[in-house]
């Protein structure tokens, strides 16, 4: 009788750790898809030669994704948005101001490369908390 509780307890120890690593190479798998994504998203953004009402529907849109992938999922949101600001970083310095593109574009820009990223949002709460002493 202990034996079938110890061999039930090795099976279900077995498949739980099974289960936690298929989930560990699940979520490493969405992260580097939203990775991607963002950087196929800011490519696609700084070839953009459309008119202005396409252009501010895109921007729209796209708002609008950001928004829900935020409210579904934070994690990679943060991921999202971090490569992306990477991405538009990187060829903005590349383009060291020479490239054509639209107002809405350089104001879109602005918006990305002064959001914080996961990083900047963990060294300001950590300056916050330390920063806030409780007093005796």
């Amino acid at each position: 009788m202990k034996r079938s509780y110890l061999l039930l307890l090795v099976l279900l120890l077995g498949f739980a750790k099974q289960s936690q690593a298929q989930r560990t190479t699940t979520n490493s798998k969405l992260l580097r898809f939203y990775e991607n994504l963002a950087e196929r998203d800011a490519a696609y953004e700084q070839g953009l030669q459309l008119d202005h009402q396409d252009e501010l529907d895109y921007w729209n849109d796209q708002e609008n994704f950001e928004r829900e992938l935020g409210k579904s999922n934070f994690s990679f949101y943060l991921v999202y948005m971090k490569s992306k600001k990477e991405a538009h970083r990187k060829y903005l310095k590349e383009c060291e101001g020479s490239c054509a593109h639209s107002d809405v574009y350089w104001i879109k820009m602005r918006n990305y490369l002064s959001t914080p990223d996961a990083s900047d949002l963990f060294k300001a709460t950590t300056d916050v908390a330390q920063s806030t002493s409780i007093k005796k």
